[in-house]
């Protein structure tokens, strides 16, 4: 297969606290690069500063001048500048949102391929609160229902004029075939990429390192988003956990709770902190409130860490009992209880993990990559 020349209309390139679904993009543009494509990411931003190249992947800013707030406003500058920052010689042009429906279509013949890569359908979802949760007033939710509307028509427009849609789900698959009405055979399966795991420390080192004792059980937790992704449950499942391992420890990275005994907040750390978390710890801990998949758990499990999580979380095509553990509810206490049986077995936890790592295996750089070209096959121009 000769080498492709591709732009993503995509997030801004990875720094040291960057991860999830922006990280996915970088890391799959990664394993492109290895298998011999051209990749750049193109991106909005109001500081147009040239980044160095991430592991081959170009990063192209796009200058963005506005202080509009409004989401489909943006959606749309965005999808017209970028249009201009496309490369000439482009062959294959991969969107992610409603922007890449903004894009100018150039004249017939010097238009690259475009294809989608979804990993949710947000635009369907009408808010009826702000971001602080207060309710809206019928004004405010009446400017949110045409704007919905405009990005959706956006978001259509582009899966439309798509030769190949990527989602990063089944369920997202079954929304788009069944609600939006994309026909199956453009839709392709596509979980989010997985990271190389950072083995660069031993366990014994990394809990040195956090001063967690090599004979303590310990978990792990990681967000920027607490309120949404269950910091809460976690602590108060942790907090009861400790009736029966008083010296268990509970690492939390991209968040900062209250001092509490046994908890390591981290903060909003880099990388290699990160990676430290992971590898000092038994097991990670998830107890996410929105549905959707998410990188960071396939991140955990490739560093052989049996993942607990909730059950809105979409782990795609791996088996909840052999692979990681679901919960299906909110209580704590469901969670303590599983915390327990996992704390006290070190062999399940081996045997979970192991599980773990496999399945997160297949969706290295290198292995999406192999699958994007089987799925873009026939539709990048010569």
């Amino acid at each position: 297969m000769p080498p492709w020349r591709i732009d993503v209309l995509g997030n801004p390139p990875p720094e040291p606290t960057t991860s999830g679904l922006d990280r996915s993009l970088w890391e799959l543009g990664a394993g492109l690069v290895g298998r011999g494509h051209r990749v750049r990411i193109l991106y909005a931003t109001a500081t147009p500063t040239v980044p160095p190249p991430y592991r081959g992947v170009e990063g192209v800013p796009i200058p963005i001048v506005t202080s509009r707030r409004r989401q489909v406003q943006q959606a749309v500058e965005v999808g017209r500048a970028a249009g201009d920052c496309v490369a000439p010689d482009t062959q294959l042009l991969l969107g992610t949102d409603e922007r890449a429906g903004a894009i100018k279509r150039s004249p017939r013949g010097r238009s690259p391929s475009l294809a989608m890569y979804l990993h949710s359908v947000p635009s369907d979802r009408v808010p009826t609160t702000g971001s602080d949760g207060a309710s809206r007033g019928l004004v405010d939710r009446l400017g949110s229902w045409i704007d919905q509307r405009t990005l959706r028509r956006l978001e259509l427009d582009a899966l439309g004029r798509a030769s190949v849609v990527l989602t990063g789900s089944s369920a997202t698959r079954d929304r788009l075939t069944q609600h939006h009405k994309i026909p199956s055979a453009k839709v392709t399966v596509l979980p989010p990429t997985v990271p190389e795991p950072d083995l660069v420390e031993t366990r014994a080192q990394a809990r040195m390192a956090l001063r967690i004792p090599m004979d303590v059980p310990a978990a792990v937790f990681v967000g920027r988003r607490p309120e949404r992704q269950g910091l809460a449950i976690a602590l108060e499942a942790f907090h009861r956990s400790r009736v029966f391992f008083p010296g268990a420890r509970f690492v939390v990275v991209g968040s900062s709770p209250k001092q509490d005994p046994g908890v390591i907040p981290l903060g909003v750390c880099d990388d290699a902190t990160k990676a430290r978390a992971f590898r000092a710890a038994d097991l990670f801990l998830f107890p996410s409130l929105e549905a959707g998949p998410t990188c960071t758990v396939a991140e955990a499990m490739r560093y052989g860490l049996p993942a607990l999580v909730s059950e809105r979380v979409v782990i795609e095509g791996a088996d909840a009992k052999r692979e990681f553990r679901s919960v299906a509810t909110d209580d704590p206490g469901d969670y303590a209880a599983e915390f327990a049986e996992l704390f006290a077995d070190p062999v399940l936890r081996r045997k979970i993990g192991d599980a773990g790592r496999q399945y997160a295996d297949r969706f290295s750089g290198a292995k999406n990559a192999e699958a994007f070209e089987q799925a873009l096959a026939g539709h990048v121009p010569g």
